[in-house]
């Protein structure tokens, strides 16, 4: 609230400065003396000042105003500075507190660091052993799958290999049945017991 009326004062200055240099550059270009310093009640001292010198006193007090309100505004640099102030003479009552205070910040920055990076090490932990028995079940399907493919056997009609699974013999079309798939060495055998 004080800030605002602050600001609020020095920019209405401020205004006031710029009207007073628009009243020097009509001064100074219609060649008449200035009419806002004749509203002041000491206009007696103000009479016998120049165009000139009226101009760049308006001019200057305009930005020096405009300056002050914006520093206000956006900064307060005596506020700062008096912080910046009673910082020091803190830090040097107590330097011992204040480094153990940031020893201990550092620690703590440490320590939360050191968790999160925990969490994720379990995480990463947690997704390894996921993968590697998702690889065991893999690799227990290929070997199964890789016997399967060993006990290939030959289809009757054109001779080529064909897996058990199949009804049909994927290259002559032949009607294939599970009694069909007899090892020749069998058959043989058979043969000669019955003969």
């Amino acid at each position: 609230m004080r800030k605002a009326v602050i600001v609020w004062i020095f920019g209405f200055l401020t205004f006031l400065a710029v009207l007073h240099t628009f009243d020097a550059v009509l001064g100074l270009t219609v060649g008449n003396s200035s009419f806002l310093l004749k509203l002041y009640p000491f206009k007696n001292l103000l009479d016998g000042m120049d165009v000139a010198t009226y101009f760049w006193g308006s001019v200057a007090s305009a930005f020096i105003l405009f300056g002050i309100t914006c520093a206000v505004a956006f900064h307060n640099p005596i506020e700062a500075l008096i912080n910046r102030t009673l910082a020091e003479v803190e830090l040097e009552e107590n330097p011992g507190d204040h480094t153990l205070e940031s020893k201990a910040s550092v620690l703590e920055m440490i320590n939360d660091t050191l968790t999160s990076n925990s969490v994720v090490l379990h995480s990463v932990k947690d997704d390894v052993d996921v993968v590697r028995f998702e690889m065991s079940n893999l690799k227990t399907r290929l070997e199964k799958l890789e016997k399967d493919l060993t006990k290939l056997m030959k289809c009757p009609s054109c001779g080529k290999d064909v897996s058990p699974d199949f009804k049909l013999c994927p290259f002559c079309g032949e009607l294939l049945h599970p009694h069909i798939f007899v090892d020749a060495r069998q058959l043989q055998q058979i043969s000669a017991r019955t003969s």
